[in-house]
């Protein structure tokens, strides 16, 4: 399909969904008012200038917007079409970002690219591509899901790959966050039941494996299980970020009075966001945040199950559930519910690859929906 067929029926598009787009929105202003807050102090030491953070996190902010309205227009037919090379890009992408001399290592992790003053992660671009081929592979193939070798296999070894790069980065988050994504669109793909109980007797082990192989996952584990028994080494940043909801209250300290981030509490604008908001705004602003997710989870969930089609199904469902299991990541090892894993909460930590992830995950969300209503309402009125 070519770029024009694209836009060709760019005539019947509806408008962006309001309740969708105003959750985004409102989350990603509400992010400038935190981030703001929490790195003031870090960016003054650091930079020597306090506003830096806040200014890149301006500069990213329209960029993920713009990207979100480019792909919303785009007819998500296109996407089905080019799902294999898009993978294919992607996966090249995560390969790339691990040769010395392309990829960037920070903090003993390789997943960045530098390109022009700006770190960018692949593994961003990689989320939906994967989604988008599962989407494709379980619409275009209803057929093959009986077999093994023809349904499931194909999928799993796709995900087995992408799982692959992301242990060898490392991003034990990514892959986890991937992994329960794609199982829950193998089951409502219908992809057989006794075909996904095998595979997870298979796969739990191996991530049993995976979990113990590297020292600093299992001390993750360790101090998840019981931070205070370290409260100064590897139970550190959880002890602090549980002090931060503790002191929090009902209430909270007041926007820009919280104390653990003044060098306490590290990457508290980025994967430890939460623990911010709940300090300076306690109890009240959390299950606020809490609410507005739910509100533009469920609408997602909501807009996936208007379509009989399985492909635009599969791929609203599969872009809601990454930006869900995302934010229930980052809450959970925010209050020691999860085990700690770098995962960024969605449109509200700093992070300028990731945010630009999110808003192709709601573009993508978008473009569905834009044609859907804008079809309906041409068809109702010719």
């Amino acid at each position: 399909m070519s770029a024009v067929g694209m836009h060709s029926r760019d005539k019947h598009l509806a408008a962006p969904d309001p309740l969708l787009t105003g959750c985004v929105v409102a989350l990603i202003a509400f992010s400038v008012l935190m981030i703001y807050s929490a790195s003031l102090s870090v960016a003054e030491v650091r930079y020597h200038d306090p506003l830096r953070i806040i200014r890149h996190w301006l500069m990213y902010i329209p960029a993920g917007l713009l990207v979100m309205w480019w792909f919303s227009r785009i007819d998500a037919a296109w996407w089905r079409a080019i799902a294999l090379p898009l993978l294919a890009v992607a996966l090249l992408l995560m390969t790339a970002v691990l040769i010395p001399g392309l990829g960037m290592e920070i903090n003993g992790a390789r997943r960045w690219f530098s390109l022009a003053g700006m770190t960018l992660q692949p593994v961003e671009f990689l989320k939906p591509a994967v989604i988008i081929y599962m989407a494709y592979y379980l619409a275009t193939f209803p057929d093959r899901l009986r077999r093994f070798s023809t349904g499931l296999a194909p999928m799993l070894m796709v995900l087995v790959i992408t799982l692959l790069l992301l242990l060898l980065q490392p991003d034990f988050g990514s892959a986890a966050l991937l992994t329960a994504t794609c199982f829950c669109l193998w089951f409502v793909g219908g992809v057989p039941m006794r075909h996904l109980i095998g595979v997870l007797a298979t796969l739990l082990p191996v991530a049993a494996i995976a979990m113990v192989a590297e020292p600093y996952r299992m001390q993750r584990l360790i101090s998840f299980l019981d931070p205070w028994s370290d409260p100064y080494g590897s139970g550190y940043q959880l002890v602090q970020s549980m002090i931060a909801f503790g002191s929090g209250g009902l209430f909270g300290t007041g926007i820009g009075q919280g104390v653990q981030k003044l060098f306490y509490l590290p990457e508290v604008f980025t994967d430890f966001i939460s623990a911010s908001i709940a300090e300076e705004l306690g109890l009240i602003g959390t299950l606020g945040l809490i609410a507005v997710f739910a509100l533009l989870l469920g609408r997602g969930l909501w807009l996936a199950m208007r379509h009989e089609d399985m492909f635009p199904r599969l791929l609203i469902l599969g872009c809601t559930l990454l930006i869900g299991f995302a934010f229930i990541i980052n809450l959970g090892a925010a209050m020691g519910i999860l085990p700690t894993k770098g995962m960024p909460m969605p449109f509200v930590s700093y992070g300028g690859s990731a945010l630009i992830g999110e808003c192709i995950l709601i573009g993508l969300i978008l473009s569905v929906q834009r044609r859907s209503a804008g079809n309906q309402r041409h068809g109702a009125a010719s």
